[in-house]
């Protein structure tokens, strides 16, 4: 059974208003980027990833031209945790939420034959955009994962 359209998007405004939560209440931890940071990982991802992807899956597919293949690739984590070492959750929280909403606004705008655009992405395999937006959840799952992890500790 297919994930509606409709339940992807409230879950992708659901789960970084999951991960914002648990950035307020969590700790920085020794060998871990502190919250701010991981918020605002997930929004460069959402920004130089997964809206970059989109739009060149969904470019391909209107044209008919052969998918996409992808390598896996974020943001480099040095630059990361240098850019947001002196974020507040708070700001962080903004940013993520932002880009957050431009992807959801990106997604909302699609056809409904555009979710049927598709890439080869060399972890993942042949995704669509809904198999898309699973991995966002499932990225933005494992780091609200080490939040929580943080705030438990």
């Amino acid at each position: 059974m297919t994930n509606p359209i409709s339940v992807l998007l409230v879950e992708l405004l659901m789960s970084v208003d999951r991960m914002i939560e648990s950035a307020k209440k969590a700790s920085a931890v020794a060998e871990q980027w502190p919250p701010a940071t991981i918020l605002g990982h997930v929004s460069e991802v959402d920004e130089q990833v997964w809206l970059v992807r989109l739009d060149q899956m969904v470019t391909a597919h209107r044209a008919g031209d052969v998918p996409p293949t992808y390598e896996w690739w974020e943001p480099d984590a040095r630059r990361t945790a240098e850019t947001y070492e002196s974020w507040t959750v708070e700001d962080a929280s903004a940013r993520l939420m932002a880009q957050r909403i431009t992807l959801l606004t990106a997604l909302r705008d699609l056809a409904e034959s555009d979710w049927a655009a598709s890439a080869i992405h060399e972890t993942f395999g042949e995704i669509d955009v809904r198999a898309m937006v699973i991995e966002v959840l499932a990225h933005d799952e494992e780091h609200r994962a080490s939040l929580v992890y943080s705030h438990q500790a």
